[in-house]
């Protein structure tokens, strides 16, 4: 004999995935020669759910570019904090959600990384990309079968130690 039951339970109901591109302009000291690395370092971010669905993401990350100037006979580095904010869209995965109980999960996939850098004039232009998913979680009610028990079982003796036999390998 089975019956159905409802189980309310905290699951994914929505999801969402986007990559962030970002374009900053970094003003060095001294006027650069050739750039000789790129680093995105201390990324930190917030996210809160928004209205419709939407995961609003608030950060930053430092910039820092190693440089050469004076004809490639001196370097330097230049650092820049980003400050950022954006959107994702989610897509609801279930339907039934108890509005009032959602939170949200953000997780980085790709950590920001630089795809290009190059000299414009007296100022650095950089590049950045990361890629972020977005889960919501929320209240939401399931229908499970709960089977009853037919048959009973014996109980487990108290003496199963002791009928282990340790020498049960013999050596060759």
């Amino acid at each position: 004999m089975n019956e159905i039951r409802e189980i309310v339970t905290k699951a994914i109901v929505g999801k969402g995935k986007k990559t962030i591109r970002i374009k900053e302009n970094v003003i060095p000291r001294y006027e650069a020669f050739s750039i000789l690395g790129v680093w995105v370092i201390n990324h930190e971010f917030e996210a809160a759910l928004s209205d419709n669905n939407r995961v609003e993401l608030v950060g930053n990350f430092e910039i820092n570019i190693w440089f050469s100037h004076d004809d490639n006979t001196k370097t330097d580095i230049a650092k820049k904090v980003v400050g950022y904010t954006n959107t994702i869209n989610t897509r609801q995965i279930v339907k039934e959600v108890n509005a009032n109980s959602q939170d949200v999960i953000v997780r980085i996939v790709q950590q920001p990384t630089c795809t290009n850098a190059k000299i414009v004039n007296s100022e650095i232009e950089v590049d950045i990309v990361f890629e972020v998913v977005a889960e919501v979680i929320g209240e939401t009610k399931m229908m499970v079968t709960v089977f009853t028990q037919m048959e009973s079982y014996e109980p487990i003796d108290d003496n199963f130690e002791n009928e282990i036999n340790e020498n049960f390998i013999q050596p060759n």
